[in-house]
């Protein structure tokens, strides 16, 4: 139960401190900064919890007295801050088949015309703002007039083009 208490104490402390700093400036690169502060609340609470142990008995908690146990609060809670990153990826931006989805539910039940739909999902509503994304979190850059993979999307392309190949999986969005 130790392990519960403290993992969700310390993933729940990490999610308010998200919160706190993305009112008070949402960062360029998001994805890099909820995973130092995932990371970092993991470290400074391991710590906490070492240090300060003595004083949670006064809450009527006792603390993680082996390492084994601060192990399995590092690995539950390692699990919801991967499951959370996941998660925050998928609405850190929209998706090109959300703002569509969008685009026809604002309409209501009359719909949206073919054409005009045609018409306002352009490449600088569903392709440019995932460029900017990729160049902000320098997985390609732009060199003259031509995008190139940076080192770290090479890496990225490659993991995900041999997975691709393991799963026998066609093309697809």
């Amino acid at each position: 139960m130790r392990i519960l208490i403290y993992g969700l104490f310390l993933f729940c402390f990490a999610l308010f401190l998200h919160l706190i700093i993305w009112k008070v400036c949402i960062p360029k690169r998001q994805a890099k900064t909820l995973f130092q502060i995932l990371i970092g609340i993991l470290i400074i609470g391991l710590v906490v919890l070492e240090k300060l142990s003595p004083y949670f008995l006064i809450f009527g908690l006792t603390p993680p007295s082996r390492v084994i146990e601060c192990l399995h609060i590092s690995l539950f809670y390692s699990s919801l801050a991967i499951a959370y990153l996941i998660t925050y990826s998928a609405i850190e931006v929209d998706s090109p088949s959300l703002i569509m989805m969008m685009a026809i539910a604002k309409t209501g039940s009359k719909g949206l015309d073919r054409k005009k739909f045609e018409q306002t999902m352009t490449n600088d509503i569903l392709i440019m703002p995932r460029i900017r994304d990729l160049v902000i979190d320098k997985m390609i850059y732009l060199e003259v007039d031509r995008y190139r993979l940076s080192t770290k999307g090479l890496i990225v392309a490659r993991i995900f083009v041999y997975y691709r190949k393991i799963l026998i999986a066609g093309k697809g969005g």
